[in-house]
């Protein structure tokens, strides 16, 4: 148990440092980039406002992973993720793309829970939702609901037991469930709903 807490806080700490260290070489670079743009040497100072970008990034991902919720009665959390898609989220319309992911299972059934902010991979709810509301763009047994007053598209294959949800919590962030071996969609609802969304939004919109 003692070690369990040691470990715990390592983790905290190191996640603190992490934060700290990453918010020192954006603030530095920023700097750096002011100095250069005053002596004309624009080049330059746009790779430091490129590394600032980055290192905002990657504190604004170490953010979002605190909004992977705890696993729905049963399954166990596995692992946690988050990264930022640094060019390629520029690549993609949004310099500030990141996401994170949670993985879960119970016996042999799967979850996996992404949340997206920024660029394409959080506009993808809205796409889902449209190809629902148009019909025929996606498989069989979609459907159109709301999860915690959110719009969001339900497929489910019943002789696959598989299934995703897709939502779209705003413009630029959605919350994607995907899960195997699974008897229903209920708990991809269920896992769904265990996202602090309003929170999301108040804080990466």
């Amino acid at each position: 148990m003692k070690k369990g807490i040691i470990f715990l806080l390592i983790a905290i700490l190191s996640l603190a440092l992490f934060a700290e260290n990453a918010k020192s070489e954006a603030i530095g670079s920023l700097s750096t980039a002011k100095s250069l743009i005053e002596s004309g040497q624009y080049v330059k100072a746009q790779e430091e406002l490129d590394y600032a970008q980055a290192k905002i990034s990657e504190i604004l991902s170490e953010d979002l992973i605190k909004y992977i919720p705890a696993p729905p009665a049963g399954y166990t959390l596995e692992d946690k993720t988050s990264q930022s898609l640094g060019q390629a989220g520029a690549i993609i319309a949004s310099a500030n793309a990141i996401a994170a992911t949670g993985n879960y299972s119970k016996g042999d059934m799967n979850l996996d829970l992404t949340i997206a902010v920024g660029g394409l991979p959080g506009k993808t709810a809205g796409l889902m939702g449209l190809a629902a509301m148009f019909g025929g763009i996606t498989d069989m047994g979609s459907k159109t609901i709301r999860i915690k007053g959110y719009n969001a598209t339900l497929e489910y294959d019943k002789s696959e037991k598989s299934g995703t949800l897709t939502i779209k919590v705003s413009d630029k962030i959605s919350i994607v469930v995907d899960g195997n071996n699974l008897t229903d969609a209920d708990v991809m609802k269920t896992l769904a709903e265990k996202v602090d969304m309003d929170a999301l939004v108040k804080n990466f919109q």
